[in-house]
């Protein structure tokens, strides 16, 4: 087992000696393989939580979070929570922790000329952002998808002292920031009055929007989208496009369409893609690539092969 104090630059891997510490780090990775574990906390750090192998459950006052592979959970600074865990095969994960200090410095380097903080280098008046506590999927945002490159580096790589930790948590900490601008601007398309209706019906949406990532070669019903949001069909339809600014169906159309581009690129048959894709055959796929982009599939494969 690799210990490093915590604070300190890198990974600490922890099986049972978790439960001593209070998991209010700064810029400190944890990787935990466990079976059983228990912990109230309550005074958190501001932590990102990746499922590996396994599941973990974190238990909220608004309710429980389940964090699995390919999934991850934000957890505001100060936050208080719980943590339960009890499997027969060990639960493999990763705890990203940042510091106040590395999110000011991220947030000067988004918001902040070089001029400006060549002329004021001394610490401002920093409020850190709060951030939508709720499970994303790693191809979800930037932070996910930076953190579905990091995490198997890490993973396998624990004693390579190359690894720059410190540019790790700055990245880390601008991919954040930028993710949760994106999501705040599409809560602010959403037509309630108030702040936290908005946040819930983003999070109910965000349910329908993973299960259209993750079956859009399927037949989806827009009923079996409304039970997944927990919203009935009308509102799902509306919302949704408030958010995304397309239609489930037309969300599920782009993405087979954009699939077909790399499928046609690979010198799959008009049929193959039909076929994977969900279409009912060859005609109804071409009819509707050509619709889509005004060229016709054997043609667009023409130009870019």
């Amino acid at each position: 087992m690799t210990m490093l104090l915590p604070g300190s630059s890198g990974v600490i891997r922890f099986t049972d000696n978790l439960k001593q510490f209070n998991l209010n780090f700064e810029n400190v990775i944890i990787h935990s393989r466990l079976r059983e574990f228990e912990k109230e906390v309550p005074d958190s750090g501001l932590s990102i939580k990746v499922g590996w192998k396994g599941e973990e459950n974190y238990y909220f006052r608004d309710g429980v979070r389940t964090v699995s592979n390919g999934k991850y959970l934000v957890v505001n600074r100060h936050q208080e929570f719980s943590c339960h865990l009890k499997s027969r095969e060990p639960v493999e994960a990763f705890c990203l922790y940042l510091g106040q200090e590395v999110m000011e410095a991220a947030w000067n380097k988004l918001t902040k000329t070089e001029e400006a903080l060549l002329d004021n280098p001394e610490k401002g008046y920093f409020v850190e952002p709060q951030f939508l506590e709720k499970i994303y999927t790693l191809e979800e945002n930037e932070l996910g998808q930076y953190l579905a490159q990091l995490i198997p580096r890490l993973q396998t790589n624990f004693y390579q002292k190359e690894i720059d930790y410190n540019q790790i948590y700055l990245t880390m900490a601008e991919k954040l920031i930028l993710s949760q601008e994106k999501i705040n601007e599409q809560i602010n398309r959403i037509s309630a009055t108030r702040q936290s209706t908005r946040e819930e019906l983003y999070r109910r949406l965000s349910l329908a929007h993973r299960y259209i990532l993750n079956h859009f070669t399927s037949d989806i019903q827009l009923d079996q989208l409304a039970r997944e949001a927990m919203l009935s069909k009308y509102h799902l339809l509306r919302a949704y496009k408030e958010v995304y600014g397309l239609t489930p169906y037309r969300h599920v159309l782009h993405l087979r369409l954009e699939k077909a581009k790399s499928m046609l690129k690979k010198n799959y048959s008009m049929e193959e893609i039909a076929c994977a894709l969900g279409f009912c055959d060859r005609r109804s796929f071409t009819k509707t690539f050509r619709k889509m982009f005004a060229v016709a599939p054997s043609a667009y494969r023409e130009e870019v092969l």
